[in-house]
């Protein structure tokens, strides 16, 4: 049962976008044509109006999910906070509080704590370049330690919401609803991969990417593009 749910659910490892697969669209065709860091300075310089967020979701191995148990995190307190703090390198100061902590300080984000999975790391940005400035100063290689968290050879990382499986990294953008409404082009296409829901009372819409990897980073930012194409009014 446990199998036959996460093969249902579980996201594509890969994705790929680029021009090729639209039509009319020269200034995506131009814009794949950039080095990766001329694609984030490009990005920067129209300012799309999104802001980003890249999650990473982990479970301990060997040990009960939030979901499932009776505790804030599914794990002893005690044997937690030791993972903490010799693993992860937290600061033993932030676990000095008479409860368990909901959030703490990790790198250039923020470790979130009894939600579905064990922990959840994120981090939020106003720009592209920001986003993975932040990502790239935070030790996220000490999530990737497939001994300590409940890792399975077919499906990868193993989480509470089995959409979340595999990487167990989703990407994200929002935008205002009413810029959205107002694109240009109205008719265009969501490409099938790139899921969408309304937030907050549908006052935002968000896009996101489940099954993320930073090997898909070129391709997330022709697409990041190509939806900036429908809102920015710099063109």
């Amino acid at each position: 049962m446990f199998r036959k749910e996460y093969q249902k659910h579980l996201r594509p490892k890969d994705f790929k976008f680029s021009a090729r697969f639209l039509q009319s669209f020269e200034h995506l065709l131009r814009f794949e044509s950039f080095s990766e860091s001329q694609k984030i300075f490009e990005l920067d310089r129209i300012a799309p109006p999104f802001t980003y967020r890249l999650r990473i979701g982990r479970n301990l191995s060997g040990r009960i999910y939030p979901t499932a148990a009776r505790t804030t995190v599914g794990v002893p307190t005690k044997i937690f906070k030791e993972f903490l703090i010799h693993t992860l390198n937290i600061d033993p100061i932030f676990l000095e509080t008479k409860g368990f902590p909901t959030r703490i300080p990790w790198g250039e984000g923020n470790l979130f704590f009894g939600d579905e999975d064990h922990l959840r790391w994120e981090v939020l940005s106003p720009t592209i370049s920001e986003l993975f400035r932040q990502i790239e100063n935070s030790p996220l290689e000490k999530l990737e330690d497939q001994s300590l968290f409940d890792y399975d050879p077919e499906f990868g990382y193993v989480t509470s919401c089995p959409t979340n499986a595999g990487s167990g990294m989703k990407v994200s953008f929002k935008l205002s609803m009413k810029l959205w409404r107002n694109r240009k082009n109205t008719s265009f296409k969501i490409p099938d991969f790139l899921e969408f829901y309304p937030e907050n009372s549908s006052e935002f819409a968000v896009f996101y990417l489940k099954n993320f990897t930073f090997s898909q980073k070129n391709f997330f930012l022709n697409l990041v593009y190509y939806l900036a194409l429908q809102v920015e009014l710099a063109f």
